[in-house]
Protein backbone atom coordinates (compact mmCIF):
# COMPACT_ATOMS: atom_id res chain seq x y z
CA UNK A 1 0.00 0.00 0.00
CA UNK A 2 1.64 3.25 -1.28
CA UNK A 3 1.61 6.52 1.21
CA UNK A 4 -0.83 8.14 -1.45
CA UNK A 5 -3.33 5.36 -0.76
CA UNK A 6 -2.80 6.08 3.28
CA UNK A 7 -3.66 9.53 2.69
CA UNK A 8 -6.66 9.02 0.52
CA UNK A 9 -8.43 6.60 3.04
CA UNK A 10 -7.35 8.92 5.98
CA UNK A 11 -8.79 12.25 3.98
CA UNK A 12 -12.11 10.43 3.62
CA UNK A 13 -12.34 8.45 6.94
CA UNK A 14 -11.65 12.51 8.50
CA UNK A 15 -14.50 13.87 5.95
CA UNK A 16 -16.78 11.41 7.84
CA UNK A 17 -15.63 11.94 10.97
CA UNK A 18 -16.25 15.73 10.71
CA UNK A 19 -19.79 14.52 9.54
CA UNK A 20 -20.49 13.00 12.01
CA UNK A 21 -19.43 15.78 15.02
CA UNK A 22 -21.51 17.94 13.26
CA UNK A 23 -24.68 15.38 12.94
CA UNK A 24 -24.17 14.61 16.69
CA UNK A 25 -23.80 18.45 17.89
CA UNK A 26 -27.56 18.67 14.85
CA UNK A 27 -29.00 16.29 17.58
CA UNK A 28 -27.71 18.22 20.76
CA UNK A 29 -29.42 21.16 19.74
CA UNK A 30 -32.58 19.39 18.03
CA UNK A 31 -33.13 17.55 22.17
CA UNK A 32 -32.22 20.49 23.71
CA UNK A 33 -35.13 22.32 21.87
CA UNK A 34 -37.25 19.47 22.78
CA UNK A 35 -36.45 19.27 26.01
CA UNK A 36 -37.03 23.41 26.24
CA UNK A 37 -40.30 22.88 25.09
CA UNK A 38 -41.18 20.15 27.94
CA UNK A 39 -40.85 17.51 25.32
CA UNK A 40 -39.97 14.11 26.97
CA UNK A 41 -36.53 13.59 24.94
CA UNK A 42 -36.39 9.53 26.55
CA UNK A 43 -39.19 8.81 24.31
CA UNK A 44 -38.69 11.14 21.24
CA UNK A 45 -35.10 9.76 21.14
CA UNK A 46 -37.06 6.19 20.97
CA UNK A 47 -39.56 7.17 18.64
CA UNK A 48 -37.13 8.38 16.57
CA UNK A 49 -35.17 5.40 16.56
CA UNK A 50 -38.07 3.34 15.35
CA UNK A 51 -38.99 5.67 12.55
CA UNK A 52 -35.64 4.95 11.08
CA UNK A 53 -35.91 0.97 12.29
CA UNK A 54 -36.37 -1.54 9.54
CA UNK A 55 -40.38 -2.28 9.29
CA UNK A 56 -40.00 -5.79 10.18
CA UNK A 57 -37.86 -5.42 12.99
CA UNK A 58 -40.37 -2.42 13.94
CA UNK A 59 -43.15 -5.27 13.90
CA UNK A 60 -41.49 -7.61 16.11
CA UNK A 61 -40.44 -4.75 18.64
CA UNK A 62 -44.53 -3.58 19.20
CA UNK A 63 -45.00 -7.91 18.72
CA UNK A 64 -42.68 -7.94 22.20
CA UNK A 65 -44.27 -4.72 23.67
CA UNK A 66 -47.83 -6.03 23.52
CA UNK A 67 -46.97 -9.47 24.86
CA UNK A 68 -44.59 -7.50 27.32
CA UNK A 69 -47.80 -5.03 28.72
CA UNK A 70 -50.00 -8.53 28.42
CA UNK A 71 -47.67 -10.00 31.03
CA UNK A 72 -47.94 -7.10 33.11
CA UNK A 73 -51.83 -6.51 33.10
CA UNK A 74 -51.18 -10.33 34.03
CA UNK A 75 -49.19 -9.69 37.52
CA UNK A 76 -51.05 -6.28 38.10
CA UNK A 77 -48.54 -3.96 36.81
CA UNK A 78 -50.76 -1.63 35.08
CA UNK A 79 -50.40 2.14 35.18
CA UNK A 80 -53.31 2.13 38.02
CA UNK A 81 -51.85 -1.02 40.33
CA UNK A 82 -48.32 0.17 39.70
CA UNK A 83 -47.54 1.44 42.87
CA UNK A 84 -49.55 -1.44 44.85
CA UNK A 85 -47.46 -4.22 43.40
CA UNK A 86 -44.07 -2.21 43.93
CA UNK A 87 -44.88 -2.44 47.83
Amino acid sequence: MSNAQIATYARELADHLREIASTQDAIKDIIGSARDAGINVKALRKVAREMVMESDKRATLYEDEDQLSLFREQVGLTNATYGIAAE
